[in-house]
């Protein structure tokens, strides 16, 4: 269920991103840019978030075999990432099972990201707004100027839009996939006394 949660809700933000930057960006670099990171970031966390909920997976399987079993042996169908915080559980230390490094810093990072485009589209709107005004004394004219100044707007707008839903669902994903990893964490303590 967990899987399938976190497959919406990534599908569901990399949607938002595709769609503000194809409304948004086309023709504007800056706009592109900002969108271009904002897809990085998202996926990167994706990715690390992927990759922590298969070694969950595993750690799952693992403990479903149960019954008497060498430890190395099958220690050894583990990922690697949790062979030894697992060996050590078992041996009685507790430690804490790995969590994933940057989806945090990224979750944080996708609303900055946003920000930025949305104050870098509001500077870019006053100044044009400002040039309009004094351009002209003519309404048309002003109305004309204003015109491209309000674009930046959009932009502005966009960029927050898609920064804080990628953040949105991210970090959704990195609750989802924690509260998963935690299940599997008390399922090992309970069962590592009778099965080692």
């Amino acid at each position: 269920m967990t899987r399938l949660l976190s497959l919406a809700a990534f599908i569901l933000g990399a949607l938002v991103i595709l769609w503000m930057g194809v409304a948004v960006a086309a023709g504007h670099l800056l706009a592109s840019v900002v969108m271009l990171l904002i897809a990085l970031a998202y996926f990167t966390g994706g990715a690390e978030l992927l990759r922590y909920q298969q070694a969950t997976g595993a750690l799952h399987a693992a403990l479903a075999q149960g019954g008497d079993v060498e430890l190395n042996r099958w220690l050894d169908a583990l990922p690697a990432s949790l062979r030894n915080p697992v060996r050590q559980r078992i041996e009685g230390e507790y430690v804490g099972l790995p969590v994933p490094v940057l989806t945090p810093y990224l979750v944080g990072l996708l609303v900055m990201l946003g920000l930025m485009g949305t104050f870098v589209g509001m500077v870019e709107t006053l100044s044009g707004a400002v040039q309009a005004l004094e351009g002209s004394t003519e309404l048309s004219a002003i109305r004309d100027g204003l015109t491209t100044p309000i674009k930046g707007l959009g932009m502005a707008f966009a960029t927050s839009v898609a920064g804080v839903t990628a953040s949105a669902m991210l970090g959704l994903i990195s609750t989802l996939s924690r509260k998963q990893r935690l299940q599997a964490s008390r399922q090992l303590d309970s069962e590592m006394a009778g099965a080692f």
